[in-house]
């Protein structure tokens, strides 16, 4: 009976200071968007301490490997303050003056683990695809729910409506593109009045779910009637990623 109540309270004890440091927020496709103090663009990971105490992350451990969860450990002395953020550089190279995983980010998608010292998993971010400049992660800070966000180093986690991610090849046009993430819209500058057929492409299927041809100065494309999800945006050869939350 002893047993199995320090069974229990250990099971509790680690179940709830799970929930205390959580892989809160991941960029894997930093094109110039957030740099170190080099001056370098890396793909980051971000911790949250989610309790009103400061927590020592000493000897934690993460990795984006199930079979080898203790991959990189997070140095002595350092420590997340109550709500407080760790940002961590992910480019594969611990040697690094400033804290930066031996391992890189998959665009593709795949699952992180944070794990406590002595190798028993504190937290996992299982994430899909990624997009440049769009990062993904809780909402809210330590929460339960997970999106795209607009990127927050080691601040609180924000989303927008809709994301415009990178284009495809070489542009071919002069058409630029204006994000405004709190609607549902895009507009885009066309500086030279060029003729250019606009299209809205289902991301699987590249059926076409809307095609306009601009000629003015300025156009906007709305998508407030699409569901959630992909798409891709087509302005004469250029091809763009279109996410919509």
């Amino acid at each position: 009976m002893k047993n199995f109540l320090l069974i229990l309270c250990l099971f509790i004890g680690s179940h709830m200071f799970a929930q205390e440091i959580v892989i809160n927020e991941i960029l894997t496709q930093n094109k110039g968007l957030v740099k170190n103090s080099a001056g370098k663009s890396y793909d980051y990971i971000e911790l949250y301490n989610s309790s009103s105490k400061t927590i020592d992350v000493s000897g934690y451990f993460l990795s984006d490997d199930k079979d080898t969860l203790k991959m990189f450990t997070v140095p002595s002395g350092t420590k997340i303050t109550a709500k407080g953020f760790l940002l961590i550089w992910a480019n594969g190279d611990a040697s690094s003056k400033e804290l930066n995983t031996n391992f890189k980010l998959s665009q593709k998608g795949e699952k992180l683990f944070l794990s406590y010292p002595n190798g028993t998993l504190c937290h996992s971010l299982k994430y899909k695809r990624q997009f440049s400049n769009i990062s993904y992660g809780l909402l809210p800070d330590g929460g339960k729910e997970k999106e795209y966000l607009i990127p927050t180093p080691a601040k609180i986690n924000k989303t927008g409506r809709i994301f415009v991610s990178d284009l495809k090849g070489k542009t071919e046009t002069n058409v630029t593109i204006e994000m405004n993430i709190n609607s549902y819209s895009i507009k885009l500058l066309n500086p030279k009045g060029e003729t250019q057929v606009v299209k809205v492409l289902d991301n699987k299927t590249d059926k076409v779910l809307y095609k306009t041809k601009i000629e003015s100065s300025t156009a906007t494309i709305h998508f407030s009637t699409y569901e959630k999800g992909k798409y891709k945006l087509l302005i004469g050869k250029d091809t763009y990623r279109i996410l919509k939350n």
